[in-house]
């Protein structure tokens, strides 16, 4: 080290430090301070500590516990009037067709409910050739056991808040749900299919008289039913070359509905389980005194 003209040694020796310190500057940006610490930042050509933003206001201020996290809009839609409680939607309802008589006196179908809940977008059609088509309407919830009965060419269908707004009179019912659609059925063979909200099939029973023609689309019909596992799948037999007409339009299959009058109905009520599904023939009656609005 050359030592400073005209400076004392000793004077020199003590003006060392800061002449160094002036000569060298520690950064020039802040990543120069990274090595001491995630806090430390470069000012005026120094590491230093950076203030304090870690205690401050916003972390631990409104913002963090405030109305928007633990408020109204996390309980909203879930919690509604639409819900079965505890933010659960409503199920549908799972029903099967029990009752049904299609001459003109009466032309009504009856089911149950299995499982309860809403009817909304439940549709029960025919398969053959009379065109039926129903789709039950949305607020009507029902329960485990309701009976609904449906009046093909009716006035009159039950309000949602309860199964006696259309009377007493029959073939209205108190106790079963009433509704009413325009149209009706012709008395000869018909295949009837239930389909959940989604479409998918959930019920289904083909009738046919025991002898005479058929609609021409009823043992497509029998298969379909067949394909969508709601009915027997034995095969069907239908053989136009057979002089007998237990050989023809599936009927070794189907529901015999033959000799109904205008105050019988044929029933799903034989054997131990019903209302199973695939069904059955072994699961219907022949004709019996109606009793539409019980099951």
């Amino acid at each position: 080290m050359s030592r400073l003209h005209g400076v004392p040694l000793f004077a020199a020796l003590a003006l060392l430090p800061f002449l160094d310190g002036c000569s060298e500057s520690e950064c020039t940006r802040d990543r120069d301070c990274a090595s001491r610490g995630p806090d430390i930042v470069c000012v005026e050509e120094r590491c230093v500590q950076a203030p304090g933003t870690d205690a401050g206001a916003p972390d631990a201020g409104v913002a963090d516990a405030g109305a928007e996290d633990a408020g109204q809009t996390d309980a909203g839609p879930d919690g509604g009037p639409t819900d079965a409680g505890g933010g659960q939607p409503v199920p549908g309802a799972t029903l099967r067709i029990t009752e049904i008589n299609p001459s003109p006196q009466q032309d009504l179908i009856e089911l149950v409910a299995v499982t309860g809940g809403t009817l909304k977008g439940l549709s029960l059609r025919e398969l053959t050739n009379s065109g039926f088509s129903f789709t039950f309407p949305s607020g009507v919830l029902v329960k485990a056991g309701d009976v609904l009965v449906l009046h093909v060419g009716g006035d009159c269908t039950d309000a949602p808040g309860g199964p006696a707004t259309c009377g007493q009179t029959a073939p209205f019912s108190a106790q079963a749900w009433d509704f009413s659609m325009p149209g009706e059925l012709s008395y000869s063979g018909k295949v009837f299919e239930l389909l959940a909200a989604d479409g998918t099939p959930v019920d289904g029973v083909p009738f046919v008289k025991a002898s005479g023609v058929m609609p021409a689309e009823t043992v497509a019909a029998v298969q379909q039913l067949q394909a969508d596992r709601v009915w027997n799948p034995a095969p069907c037999i239908h053989d136009p070359q057979s002089a007998f007409a237990k050989d023809l339009y599936c009927r070794n299959i189907a529901v015999n509905w033959s000799d109904l009058g205008a105050d019988s109905s044929v029933m799903r009520i034989g054997g131990t389980t019903p209302l199973a599904v695939p069904g059955m023939a072994a699961q219907w009656s022949g004709p019996l005194p109606s009793r539409w609005g019980t099951y």
